[in-house]
């Protein structure tokens, strides 16, 4: 099979998902935009009409977030929020790093939290790793909550590879440990 990683280029996880996922002929597509700086060699720069399509769906995503879209002021968070659209929106499933905003697991933090919430109002499978817990999760739509599983994720085809930049040890772990696993060389 082949795999797609629809991701951002960012530094921390965005460029683990890509560099790892090179090792095993994954090829990335690293949504940007003009000005964006990144360190990706895979960039499919957005056009204004595509980002204003992502800014619709960040909208959407404010609602159960709470965190103002409509109150941001730089155009360059904007286009961040709005390029996540793309990586949501092609990809089957969602595999984020970081951690929840709180002990709910309702949440996740930052703006891998915004990806995240749109993949859930897009009834997208999500898994979530949170590097507090060292864990995978799953959400579940029937409960409006992530939970933890006790086994790898199976990749899609087409994914996004997202997350914090602030990627520690155990998330740059578990990223090797599912490419490695997905690729036939681990176990679960």
């Amino acid at each position: 099979m082949e795999y797609v990683c629809h991701s951002g280029g960012c530094p921390g996880s965005d460029m683990m998902w890509e560099n790892e996922g090179y090792q095993y002929g994954i090829k990335t597509v690293a949504y940007s935009f003009h000005n964006h700086s990144h360190k990706s060699k895979n960039p499919k720069v957005l056009t204004f009409d595509e980002l204003k399509e992502g800014y619709e769906a960040a909208k959407i995503a404010d609602k159960a977030l709470k965190r103002g879209f409509d109150r941001i002021f730089y155009p360059y968070v904007k286009n961040l929020l709005g390029r996540n659209w793309f990586q949501v929106k092609n990809s089957d499933a969602v595999f984020a790093i970081g951690t929840f905003l709180n002990s709910k697991h309702k949440i996740v933090n930052g703006g891998t939290g915004w990806a995240v919430q749109m993949a859930v109002d897009n009834k997208k499978e999500v898994f979530f790793f949170d590097q507090d817990a060292n864990c995978w999760n799953k959400y579940n739509y029937d409960l409006g909550q992530f939970e933890v599983i006790d086994y790898i994720p199976k990749l899609t085809q087409n994914f996004a590879g997202i997350g914090t930049r602030e990627i520690s040890v155990d998330g740059e772990n578990a990223i090797r440990e599912i490419l490695k696993y997905n690729m036939g060389l681990g176990t679960a």
